[in-house]
């Protein structure tokens, strides 16, 4: 911004107390255009004038509490929130149409996928990447996330690979050490920087394109991806080991994150690990502080219909609700398993059926099922039609729709007043004896 008048300062603990005071006084005094820092931000001494948009870069790194401390600095302040992988919570959001979303899927040029591979806890695994990365002239990330036990793991790296320059860095080193040793590695003086998870993110090392990440387990799916986004950042082929003890002593959890990330190595599989995770984890509370989880208490479809009606109705939109149409029928309607035999695939047919709002949806499912398992059996075909007389009898204020022993029974919601006009183009419908009852619930019986 050097041509432009914009005075950009800078905020965090890198700086001296006298900086900083100096530049939260000119905060205050409107004096500053751009502010740029860490958490350091969020502290009670830092003011401003007019404050008129908020970036939050590397979203996930932030908790509810203080993504809502920063937006309360001014409440009609704009908020631009970036991130590869957006946490549960924030994703829902979006999907949901609390919050705008734009998605850039585009890679840099030149830019390979990362080869990912989930390897168990051995010396041979670990030194043989670290030696051929070397040797090829680029340096390597071993990520050790316990800071009481990164000497140990130096000790121990050393004797397995005792030709190789090792440099520590963690979080709580002194901030000037820290600086030192990142700008040694910079300047290539160490071959592997031995670190915890502080290169999550911010950092660009093109000449660094293998990572080791021991414990992989202990780590949530966001973290991981940005962990192996530190590599890959230059035209090489970059190499990403997710180092585990064995699959039996793992939780269900981690081996899914894992495996998530083994498959979606491609370029710009944020988005889709993001997806992942909020299946995983489930989507977290909108309006508190956990930003993933507490969803099966209520159940996905309820909670997504609850919150896309809250979002209508804040948004000034008109809200037509529907009578849940209840279905009585001594007929089979369901999906066999000599005609869908894998379990969740039927659960997730039978989940998108009952998703259907309109009568296009119900027909789009049935004829991509028909594509993919052949010609529906009875039950099979009574299950669609069966959705589409609940989504037609919604419509048409139908509470209940009963078929036994071939009479159908049709109850509308109660009061509800049927025209002259709709009894007649009911009867004109169908050449079967037909029978109104029109006070209380208006009932239709059909033979």
């Amino acid at each position: 911004m050097a041509d432009f008048p914009v005075r950009i300062e800078l905020l965090s603990r890198f700086r001296t107390r006298m900086q900083q005071k100096e530049t939260i006084e000119d905060l205050i005094a409107g004096k500053v255009d751009l502010v740029i820092g860490t958490h350091r931000l969020l502290s009670k001494d830092v003011q401003f004038k007019d404050l008129g948009l908020l970036v939050i870069d590397e979203e996930h790194r932030f908790g509810v509490k203080h993504k809502e401390k920063l937006r309360k600095l001014k409440t009609d302040v704009d908020t631009l929130a970036m991130t590869a992988t957006p946490i549960p919570r924030t994703l829902q959001m979006s999907l949901m149409g609390v919050r705008d979303m734009s998605i850039i899927e585009t890679s840099p040029k030149d830019r390979l996928p990362i080869i990912t591979e989930v390897v168990e806890f051995d010396p041979a695994v670990i030194a043989t990447p670290i030696l051929r990365e070397i040797g090829r002239g680029g340096q390597v990330f071993f990520v050790h996330n316990r800071v009481q036990t990164i000497d140990a793991m130096y000790r121990y790296l050393k004797k397995i690979v005792p030709q190789v320059e090792i440099g520590i860095a963690h979080g709580q080193m002194h901030e000037r050490s820290l600086e030192g040793v990142m700008l040694a590695f910079i300047k290539r003086r160490f071959d592997l920087l031995l670190c915890s998870a502080i290169i999550e993110s911010g950092l660009d090392m093109p000449s660094v394109n293998t990572i080791i990440i021991n414990r992989a387990d202990r780590f949530g799916l966001a973290e991981l991806y940005q962990l192996r986004g530190r590599v890959g950042r230059s035209s090489r082929r970059a190499y990403a080991y997710l180092v585990t003890p064995p699959t039996r002593l793992m939780k269900a959890d981690a081996i899914r994150r894992l495996r998530a990330l083994e498959a979606h190595s491609n370029l710009g599989a944020g988005f889709a690990l993001a997806m992942r995770d909020l299946e995983i984890r489930g989507a977290g509370t909108i309006l508190g502080p956990k930003q993933s989880g507490f969803i099966e208490q209520v159940g996905f479809d309820m909670y997504n219909r609850l919150l896309e009606e809250a979002v209508a109705e804040l948004k000034g939109h008109e809200i037509v609700k529907l009578p849940d149409t209840r279905l009585e029928m001594d007929i089979e309607i369901h999906l066999p398993d000599s005609y869908v035999n894998d379990r969740q695939q039927k659960v997730d047919i039978y989940r998108r059926i009952a998703d259907c709002r309109t009568l296009d949806d119900i027909e789009t499912i049935r004829e991509e099922i028909s594509d993919r398992f052949g010609k529906p059996p009875v039950s099979a075909v009574n299950l669609f039609d069966a959705a589409a007389v609940k989504i037609s009898a919604a419509l048409l204020e139908i509470e209940k729709v009963s078929v036994r022993s071939g009479i159908v029974n049709l109850f509308f919601i109660e009061d509800r007043k049927l025209t002259r006009h709709e009894v007649e183009s009911f009867r004109r419908a169908t050449d079967k004896p037909m029978e109104f009852s029109l006070i209380g619930h208006p009932q239709i019986r059909l033979d």
